[in-house]
């Protein structure tokens, strides 16, 4: 389905990948990690927002951390993990040396963030995952602070794509085949990718799904995070 969004969306990555892919030209690709044309999508989507900080959910080994330091580099980035004993954290404090701008947290996020949002904020959650994650993107959405918050892994086929199809139907996604078709190319170094969800021309599903949920006057964020608690809490929709 096409939209007005889609449509810019497209259009401005026709347009900026090339100049994208040399901004990132150097940086390794972490396994497993937010693929380069995901963060393309990210890129392009935020810039809309117009963005006074950014704020992580999930660092891991710092991979989509240090490609939003390279990309919005006159901006804060404030990125929590949960676990400071976790063994990806040094590794994500080496990669992100010396990037001033970035603040590099640990502690619940999902408390964490709410109480630090400020208006403008543009939030990507790479963790809490699933219902989990869809319900804290749907709580800061109600709060009336972000701008935009972004999703990791919110797969065409899985119940929370589903849900947001429902309940926001504005939201983009980085799987789009008309954005995929372009921006795959990005990719190359990602060669861990599951063979369902490596490029095919004409398909969805590309890559691991980043999906946007900008803030929109009158989109009901409230009534839809009451409704993401009941379907998760659904015997069917239990992981």
């Amino acid at each position: 389905m096409s939209s007005p969004a889609l449509d810019e969306l497209v259009a401005a990555a026709a347009r900026e990948r090339d100049g994208f892919a040399a901004r990132v030209a150097g940086l390794p690709y972490e396994r497993k990690g937010v693929l380069f044309s995901e963060m393309l999508f990210l890129t392009l989507c935020a810039r809309g927002a117009a963005p006074r900080r950014i704020l992580e959910s999930g660092r891991a080994r710092g991979q989509s951390t240090l490609v939003l330091a390279v990309c919005f580099p006159a901006l804060p980035l404030i990125s929590f993990e949960h676990d400071p004993k976790s063994p990806h954290a040094p590794v994500a404090a080496e990669r992100l040396r010396g990037r001033g701008q970035v603040e590099l947290r640990f502690g619940d996020a999902t408390r964490e963030l709410p109480r630090i949002a400020q208006p403008g904020d543009v939030v990507l959650i790479d963790g809490p995952k699933g219902w989990r994650g869809l319900r804290f993107a749907l709580s800061l959405l109600a709060q009336g602070r972000v701008a935009m918050v972004f999703l990791h892994d919110v797969l065409p086929d899985c119940p929370e794509r589903r849900f947001l199809q429902k309940w926001l139907p504005a939201t983009l996604y980085s799987d789009n085949p008309r954005f995929a078709a372009i921006a795959h190319t990005l990719d190359t170094a990602a060669d861990d990718l599951a063979p369902e969800r490596r490029w095919h021309a004409g398909q969805t599903g590309y890559g691991y799904s980043l999906a946007c949920l900008p803030r929109l006057p009158g989109a009901p964020y409230r009534r839809a995070w009451l409704a993401a608690v009941a379907a998760g809490l659904a015997p069917s929709n239990r992981g």
